[in-house]
């Protein structure tokens, strides 16, 4: 779907959007309501007991644990707490649920109200916008399917299903925002903040491409300046935080284009094809009494006093949006940097470290070391990059800070110390890489360069100031790159008048 395109159905329709952000809480060590473990992957059908498989007689027992995160979880986005909550039933029929019903929540969840400012847009088109929190219940999880034969897992096609019940039962948190989201791009900084907020609080890895943080989108579009909503799609099958945008604009394109040809929309559930990229008929949408909700009979419901709550709210950590707007301040990193920093934790926890290390003042620099070199490294190698360690970032940017290396060098030495896990000081002592910022030196390298190429020489003199950068690399060549280039540059012009 092209963004021209979608610019000009917006200027005649609204988009009307609400989010349902599943998100697993794999920080559990054991499932919902027995105690099998909680792990990604794994040989199919391993990690099951008679609970999660819904075997005659065996009673569910509540995972304290993924109660109190749930409840972490809402207080980090101002929800209320509900002192008095139960467990439902969700009665459905899928082979993905083996008791043919969902321990879940209906009418009294957890955590209600609440809110999430985001910040969306760049540079003068920026704005900050409140997202309404509708809820967010506990529930657990399905099992996976797999459609054999058919087109992306899909069902149309397939030949046959496997079904492995290792993810069933897992502790599971829906949020289900209030319909206040405008643009598919607001979707996406909604989905990226409670991301980076989760992720802080240490609930879940929020790992979409593993389907351990899922999200719906309900859209509908009304014309501009009307107040009635109008008829919602669901869509699915949205696992990165592209697929949610592109998603959510071809579903606007598609009901507007529809209303406008005099078709009308209805109310459904539809999949997000990534290699199309559109969206298609699933199935019809389920009301909530399709679903015959009643409270789950084998347990109680549960109370909260309000000491409980607020030891809860006790463990909340520093937000991103506080540490964003630290790193801004105390650190004066820009918006991009203190936003990528914010939203990897493992990035920021090195960042701080290494800063406490190197200082304050070089806080900018360790900031660019992680950013780029670090997380590249992060990215290519997983687990290997944890070779690199705070105290090296901040030795490294140490070493460049006070001219002992070069930043050209530094990313040689970074390169090295990444594949030995060898110290910055100790590899440049080893491979004779100490930068010469002594004039005197530099300067005789200088008038033997100069010397060697009389006709470049003359010709920079004529007005050709840019062959600058040839003197500079015929001296960098003789000096094995070891001179200070500022130093170099400075004694080139000065020596070339």
């Amino acid at each position: 779907m092209s963004k021209d395109r979608l610019s000009e159905v917006l200027e005649d329709w609204e988009a009307v959007i609400g989010l349902e952000i599943h998100t697993e809480i794999t920080s559990s060590k054991t499932k919902m309501f027995c105690g099998c473990p909680v792990d990604f992957g794994g040989e199919p059908n391993t990690r099951v007991c008679p609970v999660c498989l819904g075997m005659p007689g065996a009673l569910p027992v509540p995972n304290e644990y993924a109660i109190e995160a749930t409840v972490l979880a809402g207080l980090a986005i101002d929800c209320d707490i509900a002192q008095w909550s139960q467990f439902h039933r969700k009665n459905y029929f899928y082979p993905d649920m083996p008791k043919d019903y969902q321990i879940s929540q209906y009418d009294l969840p957890f955590c209600h109200g609440g809110h999430l400012d985001i910040e969306v847009g760049d540079g003068d088109a920026a704005y900050t916008t409140r997202i309404g929190i509708t809820r967010i219940h506990l529930e657990e999880d399905t099992g996976k399917m797999i459609h054999v034969g058919g087109s992306e897992g899909r069902i149309s096609g397939a030949t046959h299903s496997l079904v492995d019940f290792n993810r069933a039962g897992t502790p599971l948190m829906e949020l289900v925002s209030e319909p206040d989201i405008r643009t598919p791009e607001e979707a996406r900084r909604f989905a990226q903040t409670l991301r980076s907020i989760w992720l802080a609080l240490g609930v879940s890895d929020c790992n979409m491409e593993e389907g351990s943080m899922r999200v719906d989108a309900n859209v509908s579009v009304r014309r501009r300046g009307d107040t009635e909503f109008g008829t919602k799609a669901e869509i699915k099958n949205m696992n990165s935080f592209k697929a949610l945008h592109d998603g959510v604009a071809y579903e606007i394109v598609r009901q507007a284009e529809l209303i406008e040809s005099g078709g009308r929309v209805v109310q459904e559930t539809r999949h997000w094809d990534v290699g199309a990229k559109r969206t298609s008929a699933l199935r019809s949408k389920e009301e909530a009494h399709d679903y015959r909700y009643f409270p789950e009979p084998d347990m109680v419901p549960f109370q909260f006093s309000v000491e409980w709550i607020e030891s809860i709210r006790a463990r909340l950590p520093e937000l991103p949006a506080a540490r964003k707007e630290r790193y801004r301040s105390d650190y004066g990193l820009s918006d991009y940097d203190a936003g990528v920093l914010v939203n990897d934790p493992a990035l920021g926890v090195c960042f701080e470290d290494a800063v406490e290390i190197a200082g304050a003042a070089r806080a900018k620099a360790v900031a660019n070391l992680v950013i780029n070199d670090l997380a590249a490294l992060l990215n290519a190698e997983g687990d290997e990059g944890a070779a690199v360690t705070p105290a090296m970032i901040a030795e490294l940017v140490t070493l460049v800070d006070d001219s002992v290396i070069s930043s050209k060098q530094a990313k040689e030495v970074f390169a090295e110390m990444a594949q030995t896990g060898e110290a910055p000081g100790a590899i440049v002592e080893l491979k004779g890489m100490k930068q010469v910022s002594d004039a005197d030196a530099i300067e005789a390298v200088v008038d033997g360069v100069l010397a060697a190429h009389p006709d470049e020489v003359a010709s920079y003199r004529g007005g050709k100031t840019g062959l600058i950068g040839f003197f500079v690399g015929q001296v960098m060549r003789e000096m094995r790159g070891q001179g200070n280039p500022a130093v170099v540059n400075e004694v080139l012009r000065r020596k070339l008048g």
